[in-house]
């Protein structure tokens, strides 16, 4: 075999053993049983129940199909609780996290329904029992109508925001050889006083959260810090 031959070959055999590493460590999706949101999701806890009498208004036809390509499970309701205040709660999970999800966060997708945006997405604490999740709040609105947004996202067990948190965080679990999952959770209220409406959505979440299973707190909270733990940022 002469010398050129030889050193083809090496590199042939150094290719085919680089692309099957590749192969082999290409993450994989973590598609393991999608969650009923239903049914985790009491219809009634705390001094809140399900308003049957609210329909969700579906989304516009384009939004649809980047929700349904993007998210497994969905969730939409409203609750009520003994004043006639109202609160809307939507949970969105996907079994493997995709740049879709950046077209779903409220800053984007009220924006595609013909809302404006009347206050900007600002970080903050929400306090959940011995827990402290970082989430955003911003107001949405149409017209009359003004919307306090809560929402928070949670890939892998872990709070993050959007864009390139999001990007490397899922890079990080990639690593591992796994696409991790994901559960964006939105609480919302129509109320001209967005304080008022914050708080009432601090406690909707506290009492919400009560009343889920022990084993889905990872999946809505991730590994949050205990209160009083000072949050990094």
């Amino acid at each position: 075999m002469t010398p050129t031959l030889r050193k083809a070959l090496v590199i042939a055999v150094a290719m085919a053993i680089a692309s099957v590493m590749a192969w082999a460590m290409k993450p994989v999706p973590q598609r393991g049983r999608v969650p009923d949101l239903e049914a985790i999701v009491p219809p009634s806890f705390g001094q809140w129940e399900v308003d049957r009498s609210i329909v969700p208004v579906p989304p516009s036809p384009d939004l649809q199909k980047v929700i349904d390509s993007t998210y497994d499970k969905t969730l939409a309701r409203t609750y009520r609780n003994a004043d006639g205040y109202r609160v809307m709660l939507s949970l969105a999970f996907g079994g493997s996290q995709t740049d879709g999800m950046n077209y779903h966060r409220p800053e984007v997708c009220y924006p595609a329904q013909g809302f404006d945006i009347r206050q900007k997405p600002e970080s903050g604490d929400l306090a959940v029992g011995s827990r402290v999740i970082r989430v955003k709040r911003m107001v949405a609105g149409s017209g009359a109508r003004n919307e306090p947004i809560t929402y928070w996202l949670v890939v892998g067990g872990e709070v993050t925001g959007y864009g390139l948190q999001r990007k490397l965080l899922t890079i990080k679990h990639g690593l591992t050889g796994r696409i991790p999952e994901g559960m964006l959770i939105r609480v919302s209220s129509i109320d001209t006083a967005a304080d008022k409406a914050f708080a009432i959505q601090q406690q909707f979440v506290e009492q919400m959260v009560a009343g889920l299973p022990a084993n889905e707190l990872r999946r809505f909270l991730g590994e949050s810090e205990p209160a009083g733990v000072p949050t990094r940022h």
